[in-house]
C-alpha cells in the first residue's frame, strides 16, 4: 500500500471532521463569524424579487436561517470525515489497497 496515499486520507479525514465539528457546534462562533463574512460579501447580490422593493424577512433573521444551514452542513462535513477515517482504518487492517478513482 502506497503510504502517501494513507498519510493524505488521513490529514484530509481529520481536517474535515474538525472542521465540520467547528462549524457544527459554533465553536468560538465561527459559525457565525463565517455567515456575516458571507452575507457582507454578498449583500450586493441579493435578490429582490421584482414585485417587492424589499425583501420581508429582516437580516436577523436570514442569519439565523444561514447559521442553522451552515450548521447542518458541518455535520455532513462531520460524517464524511468520519466516513474517510473508517475506510482508511478498514484498509490499513486488511492489508488491502485503497480503491483508484478512474
Amino acid at each position: 500500500m502506497e503510504t502517501w496515499r494513507v498519510v493524505a486520507a488521513v490529514i484530509l479525514g481529520a481536517a474535515l471532521s474538525l472542521l465540520g465539528v467547528a462549524l457544527a457546534t459554533n465553536f468560538r462562533g465561527v459559525t457565525e463569524w463565517h455567515v456575516r463574512q458571507s452575507m457582507s460579501f454578498a449583500g450586493g447580490l441579493r435578490r429582490i424579487p421584482p414585485w417587492r422593493w424589499l425583501p420581508d424577512v429582516p437580516d436577523e433573521e436570514r442569519l439565523a436561517r444561514f447559521i442553522l444551514l451552515e450548521r447542518a452542513i458541518g455535520v455532513a462535513f462531520v460524517a464524511a470525515g468520519i466516513m474517510i477515517l473508517v475506510t482508511v482504518g478498514y484498509s490499513a487492517l486488511t492489508g488491502q489497497p485503497m480503491q483508484k478513482v478512474k
